[in-house]
Parts: structure tokens; sequence; C-alpha cells
């Protein structure tokens, strides 16, 4: 296959993720005006509080699989029985860690009274988790069935969302609102055990009558280092949320969760699709001719650059509309969201050079220069962050955010020419 031909299809199926994603990144979207509008200011800091405390769970039972054993999954897309084993090993696994995680944060809630505060909002949040246990990304993205995992995502938001404009009505039910969204992922996970059943039946034959204890721990060791870069992003991105609720009021929570929303819902509404594409195509031109592989990363590159610039400018054209509708009830931030939504272009394009670049291009050396890099920066942001955060507040809290996205960019992009990748 030429270049063109694969760029060709990589934009076949991203505009098809874009056609389909749309509802994944936009019906969140759609209802924060509604949720802002009806909880208080403080029910909306606790709304945003657990979700952010819940994408640490998340982190956990996800372990960084949805990289490693996605790359494992496209390099044997062929062997059935390999994937028909990685499948139930990965999926055992996260049902171990979610219990870990449950029991961990029942010892927090106990312990620590600033989040015992949070404590129904954030076990309600666990519903997320169980979905994520059975919902294999990992197993779409490694045998390229983003279209199929897309459609699942949106029909499971269009029957859950909804239900937001029914059952939350009053300013204190933001209790409500957390059961809904997470009931999102639970029917994406059920949709998704359907779809693998009817088309792999074979999986569910002896499900684990061949996985041993070394197989479980070689794949926790394969994507340790993966987990504690993930570890070290969230560290420095939801851990804002978190200790902005420890020095500051639920208002500045709520309104930096809503202007965290809208920036990622722009950046990774474009990215996430990208990335789902052609991680897996990477992967596998690697294998037969590097040269083109380079080539295709380095297109979408710059298509990438060009994309967030021209989401920047709609952006600015549209920055009264966004803050009557999005952020209705916060007075005086249109200069600080300006600043904010800067953050896409380190954020876009660190994301690529990274998962694109160093881990999709790279081997075992690339993965832990991928993973040292998250690993200091997440070591390194939490001071930051503290001091940032405690002395100058919300302000401190994007300085923080923005100062930390441009250092992984610039370290990315180090390495990426250090190796010749582009």
């Amino acid at each position: 296959m030429t270049v063109s031909t694969e760029i060709k299809n990589i934009l076949t199926n991203t505009g098809y993720l874009y056609l389909v994603q749309g509802f994944n990144y936009l019906l969140p979207l759609l209802i924060l005006p509604y949720l802002i509008k009806t909880l208080s200011v403080d029910s909306f800091g606790i709304y945003t509080f657990a979700f952010a405390f819940s994408q640490f769970i998340l982190l956990i039972v996800d372990f960084g699989f949805n990289i490693s054993a996605t790359k494992k999954i496209a390099e044997n897309s062929t062997d059935e029985l390999f994937v028909k084993n990685l499948f139930w090993v990965i999926i055992a696994i996260k049902l171990f860690l979610s219990v870990i995680s449950l029991l961990i944060t029942g010892i927090l809630i106990v312990s620590v009274p600033q989040i015992s505060f949070y404590s129904d909002a954030i076990l309600w949040s666990f519903l997320m988790v169980l979905g994520t246990i059975f919902f294999p990304l990992w197993w779409f993205q490694g045998l390229n069935r983003m279209k199929e995992m897309s459609v699942i995502n949106a029909i499971s938001k269009l029957l859950t969302y909804p239900l937001i404009f029914i059952f939350v009505k009053k300013y204190d039910d933001y209790n409500s609102a957390i059961i809904i969204q997470s009931m999102s992922y639970l029917l994406a996970s059920i949709f998704s055990v359907l779809f693998v059943w009817k088309t792999k039946p074979r999986y569910f034959v002896n499900c684990f009558a061949f996985s041993s204890k070394k197989t479980y721990w070689n794949e926790i060791k394969d994507s340790f280092g993966i987990f504690l870069s993930n570890s070290s992003i969230s560290l420095y991105t939801n851990s804002l949320t978190i200790i902005l609720g420890f020095f500051s009021s639920n208002y500045n929570v709520g309104l930096f969760g809503a202007m965290e929303r809208i920036s990622r819902v722009i950046c990774f509404g474009v990215l996430g699709p990208i990335n789902q594409a052609c991680f897996p195509v990477i992967v596998k031109i690697k294998k037969e001719n590097f040269a083109k592989a380079k080539k295709v990363f380095r297109i979408i590159l710059i298509a990438v650059f060009v994309v967030m610039c021209l989401a920047y400018f709609i952006f600015y054209i549209f920055t009264d509309w966004i803050l009557e509708r999005f952020l209705k009830g916060y007075y005086g931030v249109e200069g600080i969201l300006n600043i904010f939504m800067l953050m896409i272009f380190p954020i876009a394009l660190g994301g690529v050079l990274g998962n694109l670049g160093l881990l999709g291009l790279g081997g075992e050396k690339e993965k832990k220069i991928f993973s040292k890099i998250y690993i200091w920066i997440g070591v390194l942001s939490l001071p930051i962050s503290i001091v940032f955060i405690k002395y100058f507040d919300l302000y401190g809290t994007i300085a923080a955010m923005l100062i930390v996205e441009i250092l992984i960019f610039i370290m990315m992009l180090f390495n990426i020419i250090k190796r010749k990748f582009i």
C-alpha cells in the first residue's frame, strides 16, 4: 500500500469516528449548560470534584491497557487464540483492580474529612468503574473496529443522557446527574460484551482455562510503565481539581471544571478519533516500512496543528455565545477562558508526539522514555500545583496546568527530533 492509500484509509476511518464520536463528545457538552443552570454553584462543584476523583479510580482500573493491549492485539490480530486469551486476562485484572480501588476509596472516605464531604457523590461515580471493567476499548482499537466501538458509545449516551433533563430538577440533584452519566458506561459495557459474544462466540468457551498466574503478571508488568506515565498525567490534571477543592471554594472548583471540560471536549473531540484511527495503522505500517510510517506520522502531526488553529479561531469568534451558554452564573471570566483555551495546542500536539510518535513508531526504549517524561513531569507538577493553588487560587491552577502542558510538549518534541522520527 502507498502512503496516499494509507492516508485515505485513515481519513475514512477518522471521518466516520468524527461523525459518530460527535455524540460522545457533544452530548456531555450539551448537558453542561443545563447542569450549571439547574445545580447551585456549590452542587456543581461537588459534581466536578466527584468526577475528578473517579478519574483516578478509572486510571488504576485501566492500568495502561488501552495502549499496551491495543499494541499487542494490533500486532497479533490474526492469532485468534492469542487475542481471546488476552481479552479475558485483561478483564480479570481490571476486575481485581476495581476491588482494590474500592477498598482504598473506603479508607480515604473514613480517614480524610475533605474527601468524606464528597463521599456520596464519589461512591455513586463508582458505577463508571463497573462499566469500564467490561468495556474493551483496547480490543476494539487493536482489531481496528473503532466504528463499532463509537456506535456503541453513542447509543449508550443517547439512551441515558436525556434522562438528566427529567431527573435533575433541583439545585442539589448532583447525585442523579452522576448516576445517569455513569449509567452510560454500564450500558456501553453491556452492549460491548453482547457484540463480542455475537462476533466472537469462541471467546466464551473455556474463558480462563489456559491462563496461568504468569500470564496475568506479564500483562501487569508490560503495562506498568504506561500506568506510571498515565498516573503522572492524571496527577497533574485531575489532581488540580482535587487540590483546588482543598484550598478553594466549590464555586472555583465548578468554574475550573466547566472551563476544563470545554477545552478538553474541543481538544479530545479532535484528537481522540485521530489517535484511535491512526495508532494501530502506524504500528502495522512500521513493521513493514518504517520510512512510510514516519511520513504518515508527519502528515498527521501537521494536520492536527492546522485543525487546532481552526478550532481556536472558531472558539474565539463564538466566545460570547459560549460564555452565555456554558458559563452562565460565572462572571468576569472571558479573559481567563481565552488563556485557558491555549492549552489545546500543547495538549493535542504533545499527545500526537507521544502516542503516535514515541509509542507508535518507537520500541521498548521509546516506551520507557515516554513513561519517564510523564513520571518526572507528574512528580514535578505536584509541588508546583500545591504552591500555585494555595497562593493564587484559580489563577494559580490555570497557570500550573499551562506550564506543565508546555513542558510535556517540549520534552516530547525534543525526543522525537533526537530520534529523527520527523
